[in-house]
């Protein structure tokens, strides 16, 4: 499974524009599934810069009626002939409108859709046996303070308060999309049913809407109801709101933009022990994924390395590989080798050490480092404390290990100060540029 946010109101890449919208796109091994369409044509050009061909997406789903989120629906459709729409009666009925500001509106433009492309949804219930759609979300749960603003105009003109019965979300494989969550995210979560590993969307939680309180109160109940699930988030989430839940939640929530791609991969890796033959192999495997991370964060002109030198030397390989407690692992995804990883197990103090971890070039961000140490957590319950050091100029491992697998920094080596278990000739070696973070995780 991934994910590829087409639309959204953020972005880190210049190639792609940006909306207040959101549209995802989801791919599964069974499914290609457009999740909102932005508010305009925007999706179908940014899907064009990332490669991505809209036109095999078998269906469309409209988390609710607003504008910014259904409005490219009528653009997709001309590039589409056979998705299915899945809405909410309640959406295509629907005359939304916003008084955040000023009073506008925010109906949406819908297409003519072809009755056998009409998924109308008015309970919840499957679509085949792997899309649960979540409809009727009951309001048990405090709602985003942002619904204020939003209202519907009635028969007669009148302009009533949203109760947001036009609004869906869809779950499949343990992901939840949750469009705004205007229903409230603990709401639409508990309206599911199933387990749920990652949730994505927006949450509609303002800046300047939300209170520090009430927003730490609901960080502290989505980490402890929710140990194992995942939050990706951005379109209607403040930035202000996301520093604060990010400051209870740590790396269990994660903000998105438009082009971010994020693969699930959890399910398709193993670790297999490294046998005598890919010895050679994992070597130096390890040493090019080390070269590629240091020209990537230096260049390809690294005056740190003269030519043919490696970052990771095959001396320090092979002794980290013998190691006493030493455990060699292959990554594996989907039958082909990804990467691989050398632990130190003591199991008598309950300790571990990830002395390497690497992940081939052509499989970076995907999500496979993360997956990986899952595994690794998953094979050993028993440690208690896991350690690992990394060179204080590798951004990108620091933001792995703390943002991502929950370590925190807690020493800084230098050549005049550092552990005691720094090998003879590393201790020879060591110059004024060699800087180190360890890293520490208690279970």
């Amino acid at each position: 499974m991934q994910w590829t946010i087409l639309v959204d109101n953020r972005t880190n890449d210049a190639a792609l524009e940006t909306e207040h919208g959101l549209s995802i796109l989801l791919e599964t091994e069974k499914h290609s599934i457009l999740l909102d369409t932005g508010a305009s044509d925007m999706l179908i050009r940014n899907a064009a810069r990332l490669g991505k061909d809209l036109s095999r997406v078998e269906y469309v789903f409209i988390s609710h009626g607003h504008s910014d989120h259904a409005g490219g629906l009528k653009h997709f459709m001309q590039i589409n002939k056979k998705a299915k729409v899945i809405v909410s009666p309640h959406a295509l009925s629907g005359k939304f409108y916003s008084k955040r500001s000023y009073l506008h509106s925010i109906i949406t433009e819908w297409p003519e859709i072809p009755q056998e492309r009409l998924l109308p949804i008015e309970q919840s219930g499957s679509i085949g046996d792997d899309i649960f759609i979540i409809a009727h979300i009951p309001q048990i749960h405090p709602m985003p303070e942002g619904n204020q603003h939003l209202f519907i105009q009635d028969a007669q003109g009148q302009f009533i308060q949203d109760d947001f019965r036009h609004e869906l979300a869809l779950y499949t494989g343990g992901l939840l999309f949750t469009g705004c969550a205007h229903s409230g995210l603990e709401n639409i979560l508990a309206a599911c049913p199933l387990p749920v590993n990652m949730v994505v969307g927006g949450f509609h939680l303002l800046d300047n809407h939300e209170g520090e309180a009430k927003l730490t109160d609901l960080s502290y109940r989505l980490t402890d109801a929710y140990p194992h699930t995942q939050f990706y988030t951005s379109h209607c989430t403040g930035d202000q709101v996301f520093a604060i839940l990010q400051g209870v939640m740590g790396n269990k929530i994660h903000p998105f933009s438009c082009g971010t791609t994020i693969y699930n991969m959890t399910d398709n890796i193993r670790l297999v022990p490294v046998t005598p033959d890919d010895k050679e192999l994992f070597i130096l495997d390890n040493q090019r994924a080390f070269k590629y991370g240091a020209q990537i964060e230096f260049g390809m002109r690294d005056d740190r390395m003269e030519e043919g030198e490696e970052v990771i030397s095959r001396k320090t390989i092979e002794r980290s590989m013998n190691g006493e407690h030493a455990e060699t692992y292959r990554i594996i995804c989907d039958g082909t080798i990804v990467g691989g990883l050398i632990l130190q197990i003591d199991q008598q103090h309950a300790k571990g050490e990830l002395e390497i971890l690497f992940v081939n070039p052509e499989a970076h961000s995907k999500g496979i480092g993360q997956a990986a140490w899952k595994a690794v957590e998953a094979m050993h319950p028993e440690i208690r404390v896991w350690e690992t050091i990394t060179p204080y100029f590798e951004k990108r491992n620091i933001h792995f290990y703390v943002n991502r697998l929950g370590f925190h920094i807690v020493e800084f080596w230098n050549k005049h100060q550092h552990g005691p278990a720094v090998p003879e000739d590393i201790e020879e070696n060591w110059s004024e540029d060699d800087e180190m973070f360890v890293f520490r995780k208690f279970r």
